[in-house]
């Protein structure tokens, strides 16, 4: 069995060092707008932090760690205004295996905002970045170190070992649109809204090889991404549809599913002691890789979310069908309870 988990270790570590790199994903998508679409820039809110961090595979060997942070506003002050700019920073940082195999990367995005009319907007976005590939190759280990059946790190690996780091430029654009009917009042709860773009990254300029070929350079991604906000009238419960597709060289992910989402309380709207509320019940599929469930709390400005993929592919027979676990948090202005405002979406 040593021997097995040795093998497997040792060809997951170089299929990973000669295959082009692939980007990190996170399952609470909407989570992390930046990632999804440059134009989502300053579009949903006049301002917005997020933070996330995912880890995976933690039944089958050392896990994968992501973790993220992403900040963006709307530079308008005037809430009637026909056009705006958004602005927005994001940070990436990636850990896989015993190598520590990572990434760390910083882009900046801009964005257009136009108003098309009272219930439409579009916005078109930018995204330019500088990136960092690194690998602890002493954390491997070798065939070649095991002699009489005993590892000795001292011994030579005689493999002809890259680099232990490149960087990379990087790039993105991509347009989101949005339609947004209001209720009456919150509680009213007949509004209907809807949310649609589509993104590309990389445009296959970052070349990350550890052995400095120019030939061998991250695959140009492209995703598409929409969802629908269908409230029951008069009842406190919304159903969210959404889609999220993403295309990077022959990976495919399609994550399709559905949102719940129930207002606890709707606060009080001259006083402000009680603050509104909500709670969110997410199951999405992940197509022939994971079924993944999540819980989000919602409290005035402030949410977090919680989910966790349950691994449904032909791993799961070695990773007990145990997948990733994942936390986010997000502070958003103004109040997104508001009447009027969640339009915007």
């Amino acid at each position: 069995m040593k021997n097995i988990k040795f093998i497997i270790i040792v060809a997951f570590g170089l299929v990973s060092l000669h295959s082009k790199a692939q980007d990190p994903h996170f399952s609470q998508y909407r989570m992390t707008p930046l990632m999804v679409n440059p134009g989502n820039a300053g579009f949903n809110y006049n301002l917005r932090a997020s933070a996330n961090y995912r880890q995976q595979w933690k039944s089958v060997a050392t896990p994968f760690s992501t973790s993220a942070f992403s900040f963006d506003m709307n530079t308008s002050k005037k809430k009637n205004n026909r056009g705006s700019i958004g602005v927005g920073l994001q940070f990436l940082n990636d850990k896989a295996g015993d190598a520590k195999m990572g990434m760390t990367q910083g882009n900046i995005n801009v964005s257009g905002i136009l108003k098309l009319d009272e219930k439409s907007k579009l916005s078109i976005g930018i995204m330019g970045g500088f990136g960092q590939r690194t690998i602890n190759y002493s954390a491997l280990r070798w065939e070649s170190q095991y002699q009489n059946g005993a590892f000795d790190a001292n011994n030579s690996n005689g493999e002809n070992l890259g680099s232990n780091s490149t960087t990379f430029m990087d790039a993105g654009a991509g347009f989101v649109w949005s339609y947004g009917k209001d209720p009456g009042y919150i509680t009213q709860n007949n509004g209907v809204k809807v949310n649609f773009g589509a993104s590309v990254y990389h445009f296959g300029l970052p070349a990350t090889s550890y052995f400095g070929s120019t030939s061998e350079k991250m695959n140009t991604k492209f995703i598409a991404h929409g969802s629908v906000e269908l409230g029951k009238e008069n009842t406190n419960l919304t159903f969210i549809p959404e889609f999220y597709f993403v295309q990077q060289g022959p990976q495919r992910e399609i994550l399709i599913g559905n949102v719940f989402r129930y207002l606890i309380n709707e606060g009080s709207k001259f006083t402000g002691f009680v603050k509104s509320s909500a709670v969110s019940l997410g199951i999405n599929y992940r197509v022939k890789d994971a079924l993944i469930t999540s819980v989000m709390l919602e409290y005035a400005n402030y949410s977090v979310g919680f989910s966790y993929d349950i691994n449904v592919s032909s791993l799961s027979t070695s990773s007990n069908s145990r997948g990733g676990f994942e936390v986010a948090l997000r502070f958003v202005t103004p109040n997104p309870f508001a009447k009027g405002y969640r339009a915007r979406i």
